[in-house]
């Protein structure tokens, strides 16, 4: 499937849930957040049937988002479903990583593969005040048994803001000393409700010349620098590549790599669709512009004793190449995505 730029679109985000437990100075609205009733998320089977939809398009790679994906009951089972779509060569997800010691061997016995974990601080107080009150010992725990899980990366994303916690690259690159990580500094976005934090960016220079302070630095495998459990069990990851430009530091097992949307934007290159978790198709995080699947879904001339119509598939498709021709070639900035209900 081509946008209208020719651009060919891979990858699809998911949200799972517009819930979330933890409260990130820079996620959530200052006005706070309208969570919508359960019925007006998608279920688990209307996901999976987008998902088929997509796979058929030609997407290979999903990623599970929220919200907070684990707060979502029996996601396991989702899991499972989305893994067994015939197409499928990646699946990962993007968690806060507060449950994931509980679901991490679970999840990936059900068919995860790659796992994303943000944490923007490793002090543990300052940990409590962005997050509104969450504990950094229930993330590293996490981290740990995602770890021990065996996935074939684990990844951990850091928002580098000013005055916040830029003191803490450093540490933050010596995780990827002894542990198989990809640690991902990621520029501080300021748009919508959030231009007025202008002054919280730090440029990827700047983290890029922090990180040296720590040792020497070597480009890593751009494709699929830290392979983890793929590595261990022998199978070959999908060379899927994301925006992170990635280096190692001398003798770390792990890697590190910076996600730069403002310094060096990434639009020429994007390759994905968003799906909100109440249905709705996104063709830009920042522009605007989004398709109504859940009517499509839920329209009963479409469904017949909940299997999927011939007249369904056909009305997915004609909404994802809709929704694929409405992506800009570079975005406006001029978004107002609420990022914990959207996903990152």
């Amino acid at each position: 499937m081509l946008d209208r730029f020719q651009r060919k679109i891979t990858r699809l985000r998911i949200s799972v849930t517009d819930l979330c437990n933890l409260y990130c100075v820079y996620c959530r609205p200052p006005q706070g957040v309208h969570h919508m009733p359960r019925k007006e998320i998608l279920s688990f089977e209307e996901i999976t049937l987008v998902a088929r939809c997509a796979a058929q398009l030609g997407v290979r790679s999903f990623r599970l988002t929220g919200g907070e994906p684990l707060t979502r009951r029996n996601l396991k089972s989702l899991v499972a479903s989305l893994s067994s779509i015939p197409g499928v060569e990646d699946l990962a997800m993007t968690t806060n990583g507060v449950l994931l010691r509980r679901y991490a061997r679970a999840l990936k016995e059900a068919g995860l593969m790659r796992i994303n974990i943000s944490l923007d601080s490793l002090q543990k107080e300052r940990f409590r005040q962005i997050t509104g009150g969450g504990n950094i010992e229930d993330v590293l725990e996490g981290i740990e048994a995602a770890v021990d899980a065996g996935f074939e990366q684990v990844k951990v994303n850091m928002v580098v803001m000013r005055g916040i916690n830029e003191d803490e690259v450093e540490d933050f690159a010596r995780l990827s000393m002894d542990k198989p990580l990809e640690v991902r500094f990621i520029e501080y976005m300021a748009f919508g409700c959030r231009m007025i934090e202008e002054k919280k960016f730090v440029p990827g220079q700047e983290v890029l010349e922090r990180i040296r302070k720590v040792g020497d630095l070597v480009l890593a495998d751009a494709e699929n620098p830290c392979r983890g459990g793929a590595a261990r069990s022998g199978r070959t990851a999908p060379p899927l590549r994301g925006p992170a430009k990635c280096y190692r530091l001398k003798g770390a097992r792990g890697v590190l790599g910076l996600i730069l949307p403002v310094s060096q934007p990434f639009c020429g290159d994007c390759n994905r669709l968003r799906l909100t978790s109440q249905g709705k198709l996104r063709a830009c995080l920042l522009s605007g512009g989004e398709v109504d699947l859940k009517t499509i879904l839920r329209s009963e001339y479409l469904v017949s004793h909940g299997k999927p119509s011939a007249s369904l598939e056909k009305a997915l498709v004609e909404a994802f190449i809709k929704a694929s021709n409405m992506k800009p070639a570079i975005h406006s900035g001029r978004g107002e995505p609420v990022m914990c209900q959207i996903g990152g």
